[in-house]
């Protein structure tokens, strides 16, 4: 007899996560007029270049691909701020390499296990490096990035600055919503 898995089940059983987001960021490029190309190695931590024409020119992109799985918020304080949330570790190296490469773009592609929904975040890799260090997570010599989305009917995404909080301003959290979707940095 053959059981049968939800569609959740499959995903948390599926293997190396990033794939699954360089799969949903190549059809997001290839829906925005771009055209991507996997890098067979990854020497350069560019995980795929985007390609288009425009008239006679052909331009370029290089892009890093993160996967971030979004959790529901679990304790109280969180729940009556956000819906969802993710998190990832950045080294110190990490941010030294995305400040000094201007021409790197970072995407961040979001997506909870009953499927994705659009939340791709697109920056250039100083801003991003920026964004990180701005977090103040630091925990074992590694900064905790927490992106999150907050409840209502038009969310807004935030990325931390502080452990526990109840309201939103400068001091605990940083707005990233323009991030969201942001195909217009790539120029």
């Amino acid at each position: 007899m053959e059981s049968t898995i939800s569609f959740k089940e499959m995903r948390q059983r599926a293997g190396h996560q990033e794939i699954l987001g360089e799969t949903l960021a190549k059809f997001e490029f290839f829906q925005h007029g771009w055209h991507p190309y996997t890098r067979f190695l990854d020497v350069d931590k560019v995980d795929l270049i985007l390609r288009r024409r425009r008239g006679n020119m052909v331009e370029y992109r290089d892009v890093q691909v993160k996967f971030g799985k979004l959790y529901p918020c679990g304790a109280a304080w969180d729940r009556a701020l956000f819906s969802v949330t993710s998190w990832r570790f950045f080294k110190n190296k990490d941010i030294d390499d995305f400040s000094s490469r201007d021409k790197l773009y970072i995407s961040y592609v979001l997506s909870e296990d009953e499927g994705y929904t659009g939340d791709i975040f697109l920056f250039r890799a100083p801003d991003f490096a920026e964004i990180i260090k701005k977090s103040h997570n630091l925990e074992n010599g590694k900064y905790r990035l927490y992106i999150s989305k907050t409840l209502g009917k038009d969310p807004k995404w935030y990325v931390r600055r502080s452990r526990k909080f109840n309201n939103f301003d400068d001091i605990n959290v940083l707005d990233v919503t323009a991030y969201r979707r942001n195909f217009s940095c790539l120029g």
